[in-house]
């Protein structure tokens, strides 16, 4: 049996080497400076670029400053030399708000280093902001999570019920990301990057019971064992509700409907 190999030649994909994409911002820098005029602030490179730690295909993520967002988009992707620029437009305000303060997507927020290319005095402002509370917001951000934890174990389990394995790894990828995302909440601490959430997480002081037996089956690829899958979903879905229950008692489910109006 013949077998042709044909080798891949990406045109958006390409390799890039740290010097190589400090070449591309020194590259994009000017343009932003000009297009953007006296609504620039600062820009910062973020991610995996700032951290020194990009790899072959990493992306270049940046952070642009401005003083009014409106006429901008909150963020565009650019592919120039085969290496993906995301940008983001940003006020100082917004950044604080939508950022640094706990929100639905603060757990991913591990990967702002800010490294300052224009206007290192206001990045180094900027990255001296600290968070008042961050342990009870956090908190507050976990608790109403909750929900989407019932919602995505609810899936999982009814897949496991019909025995659904075509579409199993989608429901139990859903709930994985909906545990993943509750302990960054319950540890107060935000991810890093997407490739290390796990490892990540099982470095946590605050895991609920069942967390680590769930995310081993996951790694190991045993999720097909649907009996398995089911005991150990139902396992760590009790122990996130232990955590719960100890920290606020029944209440952890409030299913009152008679004060959804609110009265002037």
């Amino acid at each position: 049996m013949n077998t042709i190999e044909k080798k891949s030649e990406f045109i958006g994909l390409k390799k890039h080497t740290h010097a190589q994409r400090t070449a591309i911002i020194n590259d994009v820098m000017p343009q932003l400076r000009t297009e953007l005029g006296d609504n620039l602030i600062a820009i910062a490179a973020d991610g995996s670029f700032a951290r020194s730690d990009d790899t072959e295909y990493s992306d270049i993520e940046l952070m642009v400053f401005v003083k009014d967002t409106t006429h901008l988009p909150r963020g565009i992707g650019k592919v120039r030399e085969g290496v993906l620029i995301d940008i983001t437009f940003i006020t100082e305000d917004e950044y604080y708000e939508h950022v640094l303060e706990p929100n639905p997507d603060w757990f991913l927020s591990g990967s702002d280093m800010l490294l300052p290319l224009f206007n290192t005095h206001f990045i180094k402002k900027v990255q001296r902001y600290r968070v008042q509370g961050l342990a009870q917001k956090c908190f507050d951000c976990a608790r109403s999570q909750l929900f989407e934890i019932q919602e995505s174990f609810g899936k999982l389990l009814t897949a496991i019920h019909k025995k659904n394995k075509e579409n199993i790894v989608l429901v139990l990828a859903d709930a994985t990301m909906q545990t993943l995302k509750l302990l960054a909440f319950m540890n107060a601490k935000p991810y890093t990057t997407l490739g290390s959430f796990i490892t990540q997480a099982r470095s946590f002081s605050v895991k609920p019971d069942g967390f680590d037996e769930f995310i081993n089956l996951v790694v190991d690829a045993r999720f097909l064992d649907l009996e398995c899958l089911d005991a150990h979903a139902r396992n760590l879905f009790a122990g996130i509700e232990r955590y719960f229950y100890e920290k606020i008692g029944e209440n952890m489910y409030d299913g009152d409907l008679t004060q959804l109006i609110k009265k002037k």
